[in-house]
């Protein structure tokens, strides 16, 4: 397990990389940079990643064949 150098200067919370707590950050400050492009959906996130799988979430429902 890596160690856990890098302190949350707001929790305290450990974390094991720059990149890690530049992350963890955003949940502190609440940015949101990540703004999904579909019309109707006023979707915001922190993390890209996290966009992505929203749209597959937004649009699974036109994949389902009844």
């Amino acid at each position: 397990m890596a160690k856990k150098t890098h302190l949350c200067p707001v929790c305290s919370r450990g974390l094991s990389t720059t990149g890690h707590l530049a992350r963890h950050a955003r949940i502190h400050t609440g940015e949101r940079n990540h703004r999904c492009p579909f019309p109707g959906c006023d979707t915001r996130c922190s993390r890209r990643d996290n966009l992505r799988q929203q749209r597959v979430s937004f649009f699974s429902h036109l994949l389902v064949v009844k």
